[in-house]
Formats: structure tokens, C-alpha cells, sequence
């Protein structure tokens, strides 16, 4: 039983007034707008394309030359390797992938436990909550991706300025989806820590309530400045990772608590085995370039 979630180790849509030059020397001009799925309630539908272009790309870099990467996701360097690499622009969803190869949609709310799912990736939707370590690497494996290395993430989120949060080094209490002040389990089953068992953190009741999980990237301003979405709060973030005592290791805090284990990015959790899962806990998937 555990006596909390994920238990810590201390305890614009704005006009578009035309493509930039850098997007259209990208090749871009025909994705101008993203459209956020209608029947999900992302407060702002639409995404302007001046977010997606790589923060640490110098202006006189011909960007034709750069890699690319799949839709969704961002392309990002990596400091410490000077690589490149994408990762998802917002957290990941999943669908179930049924015995004959087709596939649906699967409730963000419900555990995938002996399902086989597959990371999707859309501004808007709710992402999947309740999913392990372990669940995270397939489901973002049958998406033909991986999840995130430590170092991979953490570019993604701290971007080529190293800041503490994803918008830069100063906390913005609101920016992003972190700081509930009740936690929804005793919301769902009463007071005191005797409630937060393994049954009750992982009931459908934990992330129904108002102020849990939130649409990929209704949060406007917690994004980094390579244009990617949540990485502090919302949910967990499973990473490819492995403690010496074998456990795993998720980031970036949730809705509830995204400072007990470190400020804004450098929050990070090991005190959980790879299959571990509650209501709080998420993933996103890196993947190399495109040829």
C-alpha cells in the first residue's frame, strides 16, 4: 500500500499575421494552423505555427538542411551530446490495438493493464494517465518511437538557456498544471492516507474531478521554448531510465505535486518499480530524426 501518489523520494491561439521567414524556410507554409480535436476541451483550438520552430537553431542556419522530424514532435538538441533528437510536443494518449492489427480509442481514465496500446500524439486530448514505466516503452515502441533518455528530456524541457522551469528561471505560480490543493483521492474517498491504496489511486474517480488532468496544451504558458507543451505537472513523465536498485524514474511532477522532488525541471521521482502506475503518472516518446 502506498501511503500517497507516485511517492516522492524526500517525502494563441493568437492571429497568425503570416508565416516567419524561419517557418517558411522550413517548408511549412502548408501547415499554418493545427486544429485541436473539437470533442476534447482544449480552451484554445488552434496552435500557430511560430511555435514550432527549434529555439536553439541560429538565425543564419540554413534550415533546409536540417533534420526532420515527425508530426507532433519537436526537434530539440541535445547539449550534452550535441545530437539531435524529436520528442512529443504534448504528452501521449494511447489507443488500443486490437488482435487483427485495427485500432480504437482508449479512455485516458481506464488502465491499460493486458491491453496493447500505442502512444498517440495531438494538441488537446487528454493524455494517459495510469500507465507504467514498462507500458510507456511498448506503447511508445508500436508508435515506432522510444521513450526519452534522462539527458533527452531534460533538453527538452530546461532548452538551450538551461532554465529551471520550461519558461524560463523564475516560477510562474499558474503557468502550468501543478499545485491542486487537495489531493483527489481523499476528494474520492475520504480523509487521511489510509484511502491511498493501490485500488483507489487507480479508480477512474482520481483524474474526473476539476482541476486533474488537463488537455495537451491547454496550459499556454507552461511550454518550452522549442514549443513543447507540460513537461512540469499534468502528469508524471516516464523516462528510459534505471535506478541502481532496478527501479524507474519519472519527471516533471503532476497536478497535485511538481516541487517536493526538485524545482520544475529537475523534479524527479525513483522510488517506484517499472511497473508501477496511479493516477498521476504519464509518459511522451522521443525518437531519432527522419532520414
Amino acid at each position: 500500500m502506498h501511503s500517497q501518489p507516485a511517492q516522492t523520494d524526500a517525502q494563441s491561439s493568437r492571429p497568425l499575421q503570416g508565416l516567419t521567414s524561419r517557418a517558411a524556410r522550413l517548408g511549412l507554409t502548408g501547415l499554418l494552423l493545427v486544429a485541436a480535436c473539437p470533442a476534447m476541451e482544449a480552451p484554445e483550438p488552434l496552435i500557430a505555427i511560430e511555435d514550432e520552430i527549434d529555439a536553439s537553431v541560429p538565425d543564419d542556419m540554413d534550415l533546409a538542411s536540417l533534420p526532420k522530424c515527425p508530426s507532433q514532435m519537436a526537434l530539440i538538441r541535445v547539449s550534452e551530446t550535441g545530437s539531435r533528437v524529436c520528442i512529443d510536443r504534448y504528452e501521449a494518449a494511447v489507443e488500443r490495438v486490437r488482435p487483427d492489427g485495427s485500432s480504437e480509442p482508449w479512455p485516458f481514465d481506464r488502465v491499460v493493464d493486458g491491453q496493447t496500446v500505442r502512444a498517440v500524439v495531438m494538441p488537446g486530448q487528454k493524455p494517459q494517465a495510469y500507465i507504467s514505466g514498462t507500458q510507456a516503452q511498448a506503447a511508445c515502441k508500436l508508435a515506432g518511437k522510444r521513450l526519452c533518455t534522462q539527458p533527452e528530456w531534460l533538453a527538452a524541457c530546461q532548452g538551450p538557456s538551461r532554465f529551471t522551469y520550461p519558461y524560463g528561471n523564475t516560477y510562474q505560480k499558474g503557468a502550468c498544471n501543478e499545485g491542486r490543493s487537495t489531493n483527489p483521492v481523499n476528494d474520492c474517498f475520504g480523509p487521511g492516507g489510509g484511502v491511498f491504496t493501490s485500488k483507489n489511486m487507480n479508480d477512474p474517480c482520481c483524474v474526473s474531478l476539476p482541476n486533474t488532468v488537463a488537455p495537451g496544451g491547454s496550459f499556454r504558458d507552461c511550454k518550452s521554448s522549442d514549443g513543447v507543451y507540460d513537461l512540469h505537472g499534468n502528469l508524471h513523465e516516464w523516462i528510459d531510465a534505471t535506478t541502481p536498485s532496478g527501479n524507474g524514474v519519472f519527471r516533471g511532477g503532476f497536478f497535485v505535486d511538481a516541487k517536493i522532488n526538485g524545482a520544475g525541471c529537475l523534479y524527479r521521482t525513483v522510488a517506484h518499480a517499472k511497473g508501477y502506475h496511479d493516477y498521476s503518472t504519464g509518459f511522451r516518446c522521443c525518437a531519432d530524426p527522419l532520414p
